[in-house]
């Protein structure tokens, strides 16, 4: 009987550590990878390294999206969560908080407008802020500085769904990309507040002719100091396709989706509407420059895209606006409708 106890006993034991040994190891993975990585008992994750925002905010602690449901966006000003240190992100492949030296033109806020009309719509096509914070007159766009936007840009915001746009980082955006997208944000900056809706019925929708009035006199401001330049439509051409093929297709001929605006696309400038073309290319020149100079909100509810005002605010200079009026004159004058390629 004694053996018989022992021979149980052992059995007993040899059962428990090989259930507790089965516990020890990761799931079974294809050969080559290495094992999943277990922390020993009692440990715990150590959190991420934190960028206390200007104004000292408390941080918020790194909480990984599988321990729970995604943290709401707090203010504007909540914490930035930065990516691993340099040694630690480098060892494993990523890129590293500080930017990547790119060439001075390679960096455009025009590019970033275009950028930033594509993937950044939660802030609002204006950065008035829908879904997301506004960024326009932004206390921590303003103060952050370039490098705390570059950081929050490249690598996103914990437990928020702000992404990583960095390509290192498996966004979309290159180093420059990002880049521009910051230098973009800063023309946000010191402008009109938007008006704000307001309770009570709703005012009467305009009849066509006040519409057709309003889309024909975007702003009562005078053309820039552009239709003073000679334009170079070859320079135009160039500088068409980073600065207006995206909203506006290649060469002009197919304007993308707008949702919200009355005529659901971003119009087409080639051939470009009756109301700007004019056989007097000054009058031509002068409509075009309106609309580069100052940006144009389309007619419609709650147009999703709207023209930046990329001569005001500085996102591109008046010799470039020349250039591109230039080459808008030239494709409608040469083959309206159709690829001058």
């Amino acid at each position: 009987m004694m053996r018989a106890h022992l021979r149980d006993v052992l059995t007993l034991a040899l059962l428990a550590a090989l259930v507790a040994s089965a516990g020890c190891y990761p799931n079974p993975q294809p050969a080559g990878l290495s094992p999943v990585p277990t922390l020993p008992p009692g440990q715990t994750p150590t959190p991420a390294p934190l960028v206390l925002t200007p104004l000292g905010q408390t941080p918020t602690l790194f909480v990984p999206q599988s321990l729970g449901e995604p943290v709401p966006f707090a203010p504007e000003l909540q914490t930035a969560v930065a990516p691993p240190p340099v040694s630690t992100a480098e060892a494993a492949g990523a890129a590293t908080v500080v930017p990547v030296p790119v060439a001075a033109s390679q960096v455009s806020g025009a590019v970033g407008s275009a950028l930033y009309l594509e993937g950044c719509l939660c802030h609002g096509n204006q950065g008035q802020g829908i879904s997301a914070p506004p960024l326009r007159n932004s206390q921590f766009v303003q103060t952050a500085g370039d490098q705390a936007l570059y950081t929050v840009v490249a690598y996103g915001r914990n437990n928020t769904r702000m992404p990583a746009w960095l390509l290192g980082q498996c966004g979309p955006l290159t180093e420059a990309q990002v880049q521009s997208v910051v230098s973009y944000l800063h023309t946000l900056q010191g402008v009109p507040v938007l008006p704000t809706a307001t309770l009570g019925p709703p005012p009467p929708s305009p009849s066509p002719v006040e519409t057709a009035e309003l889309e024909r006199s975007p702003t009562p401001a005078s053309p820039g100091p552009a239709v003073n330049l000679t334009g170079d439509a070859v320079r135009g051409r160039a500088a068409f396709g980073p600065y207006c093929a995206g909203c506006h297709g290649p060469e002009g001929l197919q304007g993308i989706a707008n949702p919200g605006s009355r005529e659901e696309r971003v119009p087409v400038l080639n051939p470009i509407d009756p109301d700007i073309a004019n056989p007097d290319p000054k009058v031509f020149a002068a409509n075009v420059d309106l609309r580069v100079e100052y940006g144009r909100v389309p007619v419609g509810p709650s147009p999703q895209i709207v023209m930046p005002a990329f001569g005001a605010t500085g996102l591109l200079t008046q010799q470039q606006i020349a250039d591109l009026i230039a080459y808008i004159i030239f494709l409608n004058t040469n083959c309206p409708g159709l690829s001058c390629s």
